[in-house]
């Protein structure tokens, strides 16, 4: 039979993957010697349906290239044992087939921990089943340094699996200073690392700066962040990645108007992505831009609606509609596609919270921090439902353990410092709400409290300061609301207590402004002014 007029034919019949699958397996039943320009034929045939995301698998032995190649096929179709099996003989002659086997098992592995997890959904403590015998043939090979760069990749997430952190470091450490533009190894030294840690073990390569410009995302320090991917951006101009994760880090600093620029910018460069545009779609609800999320939702829906970030968006634009109900049904949807999708946890939790659901709310909540225990949006959530039970001794630890992870973010702060003067500890709330203060209140709640809270204790001075910078604070945001009215009203006494008739007359006269008791007092004051 000639393979070659049958090509056309296969090509049509059978899909990408599992043509390339049935065509390995015909290509192993050749006979090489006697048939070699089939056998050529047909590796050029699986070359071409197949996609390449193995680059070390392009260097084949000659003698390897079938089953490597047909092994390659099978760990894309997900039979991970069957690719090992066919691999075994060749672990020792060719690094490419060490890595596919051993990572093979691995992966293997953690199939069997997800169906684990799956049938028992209280299983929170399914382990890899694999690890252990990987452990013990990857350390012996390691010892005697038989590992390639690759499958010292693999012996590092081993490493890290079985809780040997600085070993880990310090082999994915290893593995950088022989290929630094492994990019796979930077980020999984993202989640080892702290500030704390010293990063001139690095290899200094250009890399570095991307991984630096990340860590500092991770880390939440976000200026940091934007400053140093600015730099690289004048190299890679058009680069999705860094546009991305500037448009993060503005997000993650409520910079929102400049996040919604960066976002808008990716779009325009990228347009059919779907990578982060759940955070573009909160930024959308916060400003209740509801034309903008619609048309977010229906372009994300119609591109590929079988993603976690899909669905959150479409799930943030039901929660903006006050379809409760429908937007939960959506980050339902995102969880069934990705268990430990964060934030269809954290949104599920504050749409619970809008029903009312007090239960399901806190278990959503729960579920995030458990993924990551350093997720602030979860604590504050936990906080937030036990604070609207009146529960204030829960709430503030969980607002504790969000600070934890953001010490600069005012909102944490401030919600610590609600909590104390609920419990009428003045003196811990004060404490709370100056730290908001210093972290830059971007809402101004931190000023006004403490101005109340001065009052209360007798700190005149330091009372009317603070109602002036807040006073000040909201006629240049334009705001006029009854927190406005409650400085007019203090400053326009204080100032008549000072014998300062001319400013106080000033305050008096802005109370006008106001309906309700606000013009009785002004008449007062206004009264006494004109004795």
């Amino acid at each position: 039979m000639k393979f070659t007029k049958n090509y056309n034919i296969i090509l049509d019949i059978f899909q990408k993957t599992n043509s390339s699958k049935w065509t390995g397996e015909l290509l192993l039943g050749l006979t090489q010697e006697e048939d070699l320009q089939q056998s050529n034929f047909a590796m050029q045939f699986i070359q071409n349906n197949t996609d390449y995301k193995y680059q070390f698998l392009r260097e084949f032995v000659p003698e390897n290239n079938d089953i490597i190649c047909v092994a390659r096929n099978l760990f894309d179709l997900r039979e991970f044992k069957k690719c090992a099996s066919l691999l075994q003989s060749l672990i020792h002659k060719n690094e490419s087939a060490m890595f596919l086997y051993y990572y093979s098992q691995y992966m293997y592995g953690e199939l069997r921990k997800e169906e684990e997890m799956f049938e028992n959904e209280n299983s929170k403590t399914a382990i890899n089943p694999e690890l252990k015998l990987l452990d013990k043939e990857l350390s012996k090979l390691y010892e005697q340094k038989q590992l390639s760069q690759l499958n010292l990749y693999l012996y590092g997430l081993i490493l890290k699996d079985t809780l040997r952190l600085r070993e880990a470091r310090e082999v994915f450490i290893q593995v950088l200073n022989q290929l630094p533009c492994f990019w796979s190894v930077w980020l999984e030294l993202c989640k080892l690392l702290t500030e704390e840690d010293s990063i001139n073990e690095l290899p200094n390569h250009w890399m570095k700066y991307f991984w630096i410009s990340n860590f500092n995302l991770e880390k939440f320090k976000n200026a940091n962040c934007v400053e140093s991917f600015q730099l690289l951006l004048y190299y890679f101009r058009n680069s999705n990645f860094i546009i991305n994760q500037i448009a993060n880090a503005y997000y993650n600093n409520q910079e929102f108007e400049l996040s919604l620029e960066w976002f808008e910018r990716l779009l325009s460069i990228d347009p059919y992505r779907y990578e982060s545009l759940d955070t573009y779609s909160n930024i959308l609800y916060i400003k209740e831009n509801q034309g903008e999320l619609a048309n977010l939702a229906l372009q994300s829906f119609t591109n590929n609606k079988y993603v976690p970030e899909t669905c959150c968006v479409v799930g943030n634009y039901y929660s903006l509609m006050n379809e409760h109900a429908k937007a939960i049904s959506y980050f339902q949807r995102a969880l069934k596609l990705d268990k430990d999708c964060l934030a269809a946890w954290t949104l599920m939790g504050h749409e619970y919270l809008e029903m009312k659901n007090v239960a399901s709310a806190i278990q959503s909540y729960r579920n995030a921090v458990e993924i990551d225990p350093k997720d602030f949006r979860a604590w504050y959530g936990l906080g937030q439902t036990y604070a609207l039970q009146g529960m204030n001794q829960y709430a503030l630890y969980y607002f504790s353990r969000a600070v934890i992870s953001r010490p600069k973010d005012s909102r944490m702060w401030n919600a610590m410092a609600e909590c104390y003067d609920k419990m009428d500890k003045k003196n811990e709330s004060m404490k709370c709400y100056e730290r908001a203060n210093s972290c830059k209140d971007k809402e101004g709640i931190a000023i006004h409290q403490l101005a109340k809270l001065y009052d209360a204790i007798g700190k005149e001075d330091k009372a009317q300061q603070a109602f002036e910078e807040s006073l000040k604070r909201k006629d240049e945001e334009q705001v006029v609301d009854k927190e406005v009215s409650e400085v007019l009203l203090y400053l326009a006494k204080i100032f008549l207590k000072k014998n300062d008739k001319e400013r106080a007359m000033q305050m008096a006269k802005r109370l006008y402004d106001f309906n309700g008791p606000e013009r009785d007092e002004a008449n007062l004051i206004m009264s006494q002014l004109n004795k």
